[in-house]
């Protein structure tokens, strides 16, 4: 019984020493964000002629904005701060060609180009700015438009995670 009550206390003792040791548990946000709550995330804009990239890309940044919870997702009248995004570009590379022609592609990189505003809606000042290059890899079959189309949301789901760690995390 008197082993019981010891391995308690020592439990409470380390409880209280690491709780008094300045870690803090939950959503740490970057200082300049710290009186935002919830964000509006309006559809990006689409400078490439790529279809749906805005779509996909904004799904992508709510989806990811929700899953980590430091920020709620609002609408645009009730939110904190607005987060305006443009993709300014697409651009596939040759990573590696085929054995015969070497103009024929096996695996490209998609890489995708994206600006971001976070502006506080209360004062229209800008929270946080900067640019983002997203990229993902794919294996070309025999129709390239689908293995394309299949390589955007992972490219998008990864600049979402990126754009998201830098608003929760600040870097």
């Amino acid at each position: 019984m008197i082993k019981f009550f010891t391995r308690i206390s020592l439990l409470i003792l380390t409880a209280f020493a690491v709780t008094s040791c300045g870690y803090r548990v939950g959503d740490i946000k970057p200082a300049q964000l710290e009186g935002v709550e919830s964000i509006a995330i309006p559809l990006v804009k689409n400078d490439t002629l790529q279809p749906r990239t805005a779509q996909i890309v904004t799904g992508a940044l709510i989806s990811q904005m929700e899953q980590d919870g430091t920020y709620s997702i609002a609408q645009s009248e009730t939110a904190d701060a607005v987060l305006n995004g443009r993709v300014k570009s697409i651009e596939r590379r040759q990573l590696r060609s085929a054995r015969d022609n070497q103009l024929r592609s096996r695996e490209l990189e998609l890489r995708i180009e994206f600006e971001y505003e976070l502006v506080e809606k209360a004062t229209g000042d800008i929270l946080s700015r900067g640019t983002f290059f997203s990229s993902t890899n794919v294996f070309v079959s025999a129709n390239y438009q689908t293995a394309e189309r299949q390589a955007l949301p992972e490219a998008a789901r990864q600049l979402a995670i990126d754009l998201t760690t830098r608003l929760t995390e600040g870097y």
